[in-house]
């Protein structure tokens, strides 16, 4: 009787703990994608502003249009082409239910190039995103693909490369796939931070603790941390670098309290739709005020991500009981080279009362703010935590303004979706000016957005908190040659490049070569054509016309001679 007792009383946390993940990856199944020695850049679950990273960045020698591999038997079933994110990108369906991804790449193997060229042609688009059915290019394991480059938004040649569900399209960490890279290096420690779980991260500053290595572990400089909560949270800075020296993420940290095993998180099977969690992963208003990554280990009300696993807890130790808690973490890489934290905590005297708020803001809640000249909605699954909301009007700073400045709240705080923000204007308008009306966000990365009108209030789209604003775009963005001149007799040249510029935003571009669509490759706002059958022999008339967000339309003509 007493053992069932027993295990009643047990039952509800034996239904809430979970156990940690073990990985069954095919080892040795997939081959690495490039012909030289591999030194990653960066790997997979690397903390990446508003993201985490999604495969492996494989070095190449500093150099581009290295000959890039298929790593196992499949088909190719997709091409990207893009001036932001993976650049020129394409993917393999392999027959064990895994795709691989291959980004940043200069081109694709010729019939593939051609292929894709023919289909952008077609669409007169040079972006493109294309499916390809199976069949079509069957390769097998070893076959050239593409050359490495520097496409995208990428800062330096190099090639990332991810291992992802096919199903899910999940991707998933290639160090799990047993390829031969050296790593003995376990991960560095540089801090703890400790939260008090009963407020809001965004409403409290974290103790932070920093640590050292004493007979192989790491401790804290005081022996016991007293902190003024009932219930506290812990927060980690630290890093991997594998037997590079490069600075890569970790991968696993296993909180225990006083020996029994309280939460874990993993960084694997992060899907591109929730990447962006990232942010409530970390203390963002820390990062983003300048301070280092802490991962929190404890999921707050907003988080979405499946990372985390309670093994007997949520993260929450809970000090209320008066007596010292002794807290380790075990900080793994992905190859399980692992390093020990330990600390004790104790609560050391009441937590401080939370300062009064005029207008709380909640996760998992519809928010809404409004008065005569401002207002903006954010849905269910903006907020990952309580945000005392904050909100000043200043005056207009400049001629072109046609509103007052609004601050809505920091942008030290995140926010998960796009939201709308309308504004009336404090000034009149001039119809034929309407149309030229954007609405401009300043803060820690100040952008633009093209507006619509809806009952004379004026509709932007942001992603991010700041001091909002509406002003005139009338100036079109201006477009520069570099390196031609009219007239130019362009029969050795292998490429033409133009420089695009605009203070709103370029929208779109288009070239015209004798009146028919040629196409330029972009990247950041550079526009580049290289010679093809499309330019024949003889004298040319070129028209480049770069569109901004508001609708300002700037053009070059170029006459030149092939």
């Amino acid at each position: 009787m007493k053992r069932v007792i027993g295990l009643l009383c047990l039952l509800p946390q034996l239904l809430h703990a979970q156990s940690i993940p073990v990985k069954d990856y095919p080892q040795g199944y997939f081959r690495v994608p490039l012909n030289v020695p591999i030194e990653l850049a960066g790997n997979f679950g690397e903390l990446r502003p508003n993201h985490f990273h999604s495969g492996l960045d494989i070095k190449t020698q500093q150099r581009e249009n290295l000959p890039v591999f298929a790593a196992a038997d499949g088909y190719v079933s997709r091409i990207g082409v893009s001036h932001t994110g993976f650049g020129n990108v394409l993917y393999i369906t392999h027959p064990n239910g895994y795709t691989t991804v291959y980004a940043h790449l200069n081109s694709f193997f010729p019939a593939l190039q051609q292929y894709v060229k023919k289909q952008q042609y077609q669409a007169e688009s040079w972006a493109s995103d294309i499916t390809i059915p199976p069949g079509t290019f069957p390769v097998k394991k070893g076959d050239f693909v593409a050359y490495s480059g520097n496409t995208g938004g990428s800062a330096g040649p190099h090639l990332h490369f991810e291992i992802r569900n096919t199903q899910t399209e999940k991707p998933l960490n290639p160090l799990l796939f047993g390829f031969n890279i050296a790593d003995t290096h376990a991960p560095e420690v540089y801090r703890i931070a400790v939260y008090d779980r009963d407020r809001s991260i965004y409403e409290q500053q974290p103790v932070t603790l920093a640590v050292k290595k004493v007979n192989g572990e790491y401790v804290t400089t005081t022996p016991v941390i007293k902190v003024n909560a009932a219930k506290v949270g812990l927060g980690i800075n630290a890093i991997d670098r594998m037997n590079s020296g490069n600075i890569y993420g970790i991968y696993e940290v296993v909180m225990s309290d006083n020996g029994t095993p309280n939460i874990d998180f993993q960084l694997d099977n992060i899907g591109y739709d929730e990447t962006r969690y990232l942010n409530a992963h970390i203390d963002y208003k820390i990062k983003k005020g300048g301070g280092p990554y802490y991962q929190l280990l404890f999921s707050l009300p907003g988080n979405r991500l499946d990372i985390y696993h309670d093994l007997n807890g949520d993260g929450t130790v809970d000090l209320s009981d008066g007596a010292v808690h002794n807290v380790t973490l075990q900080v793994k890489d992905a190859y399980g080279n692992t390093s020990n934290v330990k600390l004790a905590l104790q609560q050391g005297g009441p937590e401080e009362p939370a300062p009064t708020c005029a207008n709380t803001m909640y996760p998992d809640s519809r928010n809404i703010f409004e008065n005569n000249q401002v207002e903006f909605y954010l849905d269910e699954a903006a907020l990952y935590d309580e945000i005392c909301f904050r909100y000043k009007e200043l005056p207009a700073e400049n001629a072109k303004y046609v509103s007052n400045v609004y601050q809505l709240h920091t942008p030290l705080i995140p926010v998960h979706d796009f939201f709308n923000v309308l504004i009336k204007p404090t000034r009149d308008v001039p119809e034929s000016l309407r149309s030229k009306v954007v609405m401009v966000r300043e803060g820690m990365g100040s952008n633009a957005s093209a507006t619509s009108i809806e009952n004379g209030w004026y509709k932007g789209n942001f992603r991010d908190f700041g001091n909002f604003h509406l002003e005139i775009d009338t100036v079109a963005p201006k477009v520069t040659p570099l390196g031609i001149k009219p007239g130019a007799n362009l029969s050795k040249a292998a490429k033409i490049s133009f420089a695009m510029n605009d203070a709103s935003g370029i929208k779109d571009y288009r070239a015209e070569l004798d009146g028919k669509w040629l196409m330029f490759s972009r990247k950041g706002n550079v526009l580049t054509y290289t010679f093809d059958e499309h330019c024949g022999p003889g004298n040319h008339t070129l028209v480049l016309k770069v569109t901004d967000i508001a609708g300002n339309v700037g053009s070059y003509t170029l006459s030149f001679k092939r």
